[in-house]
């Protein structure tokens, strides 16, 4: 019986409780389909002229989704703009501006690829560790401590709903490649 009980100890010491156990690293993906038309510039001193995220062009009513998980910090208007941020578990915070509708709320728990709203003619994107703003396009599957930018024209798959595969399928089989609706 004494016998039992140590090996019982033992394995559970030895046993991490889910909370302790390392989580998968945290990567990003980008957050809208647009052209970046304004890059990153930061200010000379902190309330100096700079652009401190990424302002892409977007047609207006596009959908702009979590560029990683994370829980939703901000959601609402400010300065008469609609804003949303998640604060994710590296410690980062990506904004999203430019914002003409939101999908969520703030607590909620998001996903990677999670729909987040819909865009106006322009999202601003910024990303900011504590107060400071860093390159938005160092995060998106690069790395921000070692500047790695990645390449822009790779791919990146983002989760899409059921209504998209099956029009994805309705293309495929049209016969000629031609959208079928």
């Amino acid at each position: 019986m004494a016998f039992a009980a140590a090996c019982a100890a033992v394995l559970a010491a030895g046993t991490a409780p889910a909370s302790a156990q390392a989580e998968p690293a945290l990567t990003y993906i980008w957050p809208v389909h647009g052209t970046i038309v304004d890059h990153f510039r930061p200010p000379a001193h902190e309330y100096g002229p700079g652009n401190r995220g990424l302002e892409f062009a977007t047609q207006p009513g596009s959908s702009f989704w979590a560029a990683a998980r994370g829980v939703v910090s901000f959601a609402g208007p400010v300065g008469g703009r609609l804003h949303v941020t998640v604060s994710h578990p590296d410690g980062l915070r990506v904004s999203y501006s430019g914002v003409a509708g939101i999908g969520v709320k703030r607590g909620e728990r998001v996903h990677q690829g999670q729909l987040l709203g819909t865009t106006a003619d322009r999202l601003h994107v910024g990303v900011r560790r504590g107060e400071v703003y860093l390159d938005p396009v160092l995060i998106f599957d690069g790395d921000a401590s070692t500047g790695v930018r990645p390449p822009l024209s790779r791919p990146r798959l983002v989760p899409a709903s059921t209504s998209v595969y099956r029009l994805q399928l309705r293309w495929l089989h049209s016969g000629a490649g031609i959208a079928v609706l």
